[in-house]
């Protein structure tokens, strides 16, 4: 069964193999690279390429989209639903986010800069120490990261790991360096199919939980904008395999021009 596993493992590191040198949409290929982190590469690199490449990404300066959080009842039907409109953009060394977000109360603005983080309730500022203000560098940083997959499992400080499963296909586990993001010990495992460049399921354990905290997703459709691929629908499924939440992304525009008025801090 072992030599199966590898066997499977050599052959996808075998159609990357003439690939050359790393570069936009291409996995890396350095001598030094473990087996483990040398196959997660050329997976991560296979779906990179079917997403359209590198440079669909690093291209992108801006972007505006609706993510809506659908919760499920025991029987599957929706629950309730929450729209949260996105505006992010590229700075010099900075991805930033901005996120409203109706609720009950009023309209939630979060903002994440890259050097502070703020929020208002109805305008108004919330205080820096409160909960709102607290989340929202750790919820700016998490609307980027998942409209850009798989582009950022590219990026400084993201390691790779995977192997061949025993029932076929392979997991592509995801660890950051001490430093990356606002919790940096966060876990992502994403499983891929034979044959298949885009993951079937991610799965995901956040900081300081274990095991059992394991959070289950399946992805079940893509959207594309010319060579820019993103995620439209992720599914949490409970220990049965039934929904309990879903993310679905729409609305996404590319390149909107967005003031610096949007991301300025309250009373600026």
């Amino acid at each position: 069964m072992y030599q199966d596993r590898m066997g499977r493992a050599i052959a996808v590191l075998a159609a990357v193999a003439g690939l050359g040198c790393a570069g936009p949409g291409r996995p890396p290929t350095a001598a030094d690279r473990t087996p483990e982190e040398a196959l997660a590469d050329s997976l991560v690199g296979q779906w990179l390429d079917a997403a359209g490449g590198l440079d669909a990404w690093v291209e992108i300066r801006s972007a505006r989209f609706t993510i809506t959080t659908v919760w499920f009842d025991s029987a599957g039907g929706i629950e309730r639903m929450r729209p949260r409109r996105v505006e992010m953009r590229k700075t010099a060394g900075a991805e930033q986010a901005r996120i409203e977000r109706p609720e009950a109360e009023g309209l939630y603005v979060q903002t994440f800069t890259g050097d502070g983080a703020w929020a208002t309730l109805n305008d108004a500022p919330l205080p820096a120490d409160g909960p709102v203000v607290e989340e929202t560098e750790y919820v700016g940083r998490d609307v980027v990261y998942w409209f850009g997959l798989p582009y950022k499992l590219y990026d400084p400080g993201v390691n790779r790991r995977a192997r061949a499963r025993d029932g076929g296909g392979y997991e592509v586990a995801v660890t950051f360096g001490d430093e990356i993001g606002a919790h940096p010990g966060d876990r992502y495992f994403y499983y891929f199919l034979d044959g298949d460049p885009y993951p079937e399921e991610v799965h995901y354990i956040e900081q300081g939980r274990e095991e059992v905290d394991r959070n289950r997703t399946v992805w079940s459709a893509f959207g594309r904008l010319d060579d820019f691929t993103y995620v439209v629908t992720r599914t949490w499924l409970d220990s049965l395999g039934n929904p309990t939440k879903e993310l679905r992304v729409d609305d996404v525009q590319l390149g909107p021009v967005l003031s610096d008025s949007l991301f300025a801090a309250p009373g600026r």
